[in-house]
């Protein structure tokens, strides 16, 4: 038994190269490719964002060192100061009423941790450090930082030692990571597409919010639960080919 154990836990080396070289794959595509990944986002971004109503207009520099960016028109009004310490009081007690009460589920109160915390620090940031000022139009471009193509070489990262180097086909491993890689590519088109929109019609507070929250967040939630998924795919493959043995 001890030994049938050890088999099973292997570790698929040949699955391993062949995810790595994946892997490298898709990230040398995105360091030599990705002004034109940027303009291409931006294209289906802009038709998103016509479709929503918001005027805009799509400036190309033509230089990866610039890259796409919407220019719209949005008065800019600042924060009462008075109402972003009445905010940050009100979430500091809900972040200290979350370490009182221990019966509170742990996602739930993960959760609201997080939302509280970015909360608190894009309203000190935007009225203390680094106000808008009232401008008449507002930019926002499309480069490395915003444009997902670093979570796309996070995806192929982790899934690379993860699960390429668990026991099972490999046609099931290669099958998630590309739907991994395919639905983060629309969740990044459609982030993008609503925090511009949100921009335009809520103002640049709840843009941030919605820019770093919505982001680094989502991302995590959405690359674990495809973990996921892509690991319980395997344990079926595996329970079902024990059990075919054993009939």
């Amino acid at each position: 038994m001890p030994k049938r154990y050890s088999r099973s836990l292997k570790i698929q080396r040949t699955h391993f190269v062949i995810g790595l070289a994946i892997s490298l794959f898709f990230t040398l595509i995105l360091t030599f490719q990705g002004f034109s990944f940027w303009v291409w986002q931006a294209n289906k971004v802009s038709d998103l964002l016509s479709f929503a109503g918001v005027p805009h207009k799509l400036l190309i520099w033509g230089s990866p060192a610039n890259g796409p960016t919407f220019e719209m028109p949005l008065n800019s009004q600042s924060i009462p100061f008075s109402a972003v310490i009445i905010v940050v009081v009100v979430l500091a007690c809900l972040i200290l009423i979350l370490n009182i009460f221990r019966r509170i589920p742990s996602p739930v109160k993960t959760l609201a941790l997080v939302v509280s915390i970015v909360t608190i620090l894009t309203l000190l940031w935007q009225t203390l450090i680094s106000p808008y000022p009232p401008y008449t139009l507002h930019w926002v471009t499309i480069d490395w930082s915003c444009s997902g193509a670093i979570s796309l070489c996070l995806t192929t990262l982790i899934f690379a030692p993860f699960l390429f180097t668990i026991r099972g086909p490999l046609w099931i491993k290669v099958f998630w990571l590309f739907v991994t890689i395919g639905f983060s590519i629309v969740m990044n088109i459609l982030r993008i597409s609503i925090v511009t929109a949100t921009l335009y019609y809520f103002g640049g507070s709840v843009f941030l919010l919605f820019h770093y929250l919505v982001g680094a967040f989502i991302d995590f939630v959405y690359i674990v639960a495809f973990y996921s998924l892509a690991l319980s795919h395997l344990a079926k493959f595996e329970i079902g080919g024990v059990m075919n043995t054993n009939v």
